[in-house]
């Protein structure tokens, strides 16, 4: 049952990294929620997606994304674009682009942090691997 106890505790540890990393990042000056970032950053990535595309990735109900993005627009963080067609495709604001860059400057620097003292040679491994794993976790 080796695997079975990694598994358990690779799971634990990653809900340990994610909370610290919402904690640290509330001390920017404009901080998202984990919700919030995991949006905007999904809005990063995806120029012009629209909120039906966050949901079938995110793996949400449309009403859930739809008021996750409402109070990110509210806030003046997101902006929906006028569009023909169903759904309007998604912008950050310079605000939203501004609090983004402030979020992930956080996290980056707390990341880097547990890092300080690894050599250049593992961090590079652990990228790998990270980047295995999410690989392996969107087949699903």
């Amino acid at each position: 049952m080796p695997r079975d106890t990694d598994t358990a505790q690779i799971l634990s540890t990653l809900i340990l990294i994610s909370r610290r990393g919402v904690s640290d990042a509330r001390t920017a000056e404009i901080a998202l929620s984990m919700t919030a970032q995991s949006i905007v950053g999904y809005i990063v990535d995806n120029p012009g997606c629209r909120a039906a595309d966050i949901a079938r990735d995110f793996r949400l109900n449309r009403s859930t994304v739809s008021r996750q993005l409402g109070d990110l627009v509210r806030a003046g963080l997101v902006d929906e674009i006028e569009s023909p067609g169903r759904g309007r495709p998604l912008a950050l604001t310079p605000a939203g682009e501004r609090a983004y860059r402030e979020t992930i400057a956080v996290l980056t620097d707390a990341v880097a942090g547990a890092m300080h003292d690894w050599p250049d040679g593992d961090v590079d491994r652990f990228a790998r691997d990270l980047a295995r794993f999410t690989a392996g976790a969107r087949a699903d």
